[in-house]
């Protein structure tokens, strides 16, 4: 295999890098001026101009799935053509390249075709060459379709490949399609029994989602404790507890980032846990004590939301996002959004950007596509008022506009 260059030092960054493997992976570009310099799963973090200013121009993984686009527009711009858009590995993906093999029994058949070579289509064909020899690979782009043995598998390694396949086979009546990301989507992604219990517990109620943005109040968590309602807390929301007696009913954590550096504290967390199943498991996080559900994937600029959290929850660039879908899976019939602000431009560890001071100044945990979470929330708003479920923002000021507004005080009069 080929060594590589990541373009994205983020959450799925990291599951790449287990992937593929950090053998293969020469440095990590990120266009995020605060990481480069650091390091991610001890692999150096660059700028784009280092990699321009480097001989090799070895080829790049597009990691960044949402800005996938964006990203390789840039690359263009720059001349760079040689690169391969990562699938989202982060909320489930196969082990490794075996593991493909072994899942779609490619070990069956003695030709199987690839649209392109790739990162992903060389670890299978190496792979094939280890160990199933008798297998021949070719790849489509390479040659003319009209010789390619119609009962013979083709293997899709990503969304942009997808289309171009099935444009080509409508062409001639290709027997075997494997898609490499739905097969597993369909066949063999992560489910957790236990989630089943929670269906509809709360059918017609209402209840509240706690942002941790600089507007929220101790003095409104402690309204909420007085009422007794039902609340969702996310993320660091547990460094209000030291300023109120209120507890939220359930705790969410999508970020295996700040578990990862929070684990201890959110093991101590009494109360009901959900949070995303991820490819990388963090260690000594106590999973017997948390209920783990399967994130899911849209396409840029195209948000789905979800009303049954065993299967599956859609990403939304906001652990906020999450809560929804799991208090619609609950049955809720009223939500209410707290501490929401979406103030645009803010960094997780920047000064501001919520109710508590981040003291680990040396924490980067990047800067979150409010753009996009906007976007999304504006989605479940339009959405769930179809269905008759109101979701409501009950934030003191903020820039989350998308979501109708109700005066907070108005909700207990």
């Amino acid at each position: 295999m080929r060594k590589y260059y990541l373009f994205g030092a983020g959450i799925n960054g990291i599951a790449a890098i287990q992937f593929f493997g950090k053998q293969n992976i020469l440095a990590v570009i990120d266009n995020d001026e605060r990481k480069q310099g650091k390091e991610i799963e001890g692999i150096s973090i660059i700028s784009l101009n280092q990699y321009l200013e480097k001989s090799d121009r070895s080829p790049i993984i597009i990691t960044g799935f949402m800005d996938n686009e964006t990203i390789a527009c840039c690359l263009e711009k720059n001349g760079i053509f040689d690169f391969y858009k990562c699938p989202y590995m982060q909320t489930g993906f196969y082990a490794n390249s075996e593991d493909i093999i072994c899942k779609l029994g490619l070990y069956n058949y003695r030709k199987i075709y690839f649209y392109t070579n790739n990162p992903l289509s060389e670890m299978i064909e190496d792979e094939l060459g280890k160990k199933y020899k008798n297998a021949i690979c070719n790849y489509m782009d390479q040659g003319n379709i009209d010789n390619i043995e119609i009962d013979m598998p083709i293997i899709v390694t990503n969304q942009d490949e997808k289309l171009k396949v099935e444009e080509i086979c409508k062409k001639r009546d290709f027997k075997i399609i494997l898609d490499i990301n739905d097969i597993y989507e369909k066949e063999f992604a992560f489910n957790n029994e236990k989630i089943l219990k929670f269906k509809d517990i709360h059918k017609g109620k209402r209840c509240f989602i706690i942002g941790n943005g600089p507007s929220l109040s101790y003095f409104d968590l402690e309204i909420l404790d007085k009422y007794k309602e039902i609340c969702f807390g996310v993320n660091r929301i547990y460094l209000s507890y030291q300023h109120t007696k209120w507890r939220p009913n359930y705790y969410v954590n999508i970020d295996c980032m700040v578990i990862q550096n929070d684990k201890l504290k959110i093991n101590d967390l009494n109360g009901i846990k959900f949070i995303r199943h991820f490819y990388k498991k963090i260690d000594n996080l106590d999973l017997n004590d948390m209920y783990e559900f399967r994130g899911l994937s849209y396409q840029p600029g195209q948000p789905q939301i979800s009303f049954d959290m065993y299967q599956g929850v859609y990403m939304g660039n906001t652990v906020i996002y999450d809560a929804i879908q799991i208090a619609l899976y609950m049955g809720f019939s009223e939500i209410y959004l707290l501490g929401v602000d979406m103030t645009t431009g803010v960094r997780c560890e920047d000064k501001g950007s919520h109710f508590y001071e981040n003291i680990n100044h040396k924490e980067v945990l990047g800067i979150g596509n409010i753009k996009e979470a906007k976007k999304c929330l504006e989605y479940a708003g339009n959405t769930l008022e179809k269905f008759g479920i109101k979701l409501r923002n009950a934030t003191r000021g903020g820039e989350l506009e998308e979501i109708k507004r109700v005066n907070f005080d108005e909700l207990f009069s």
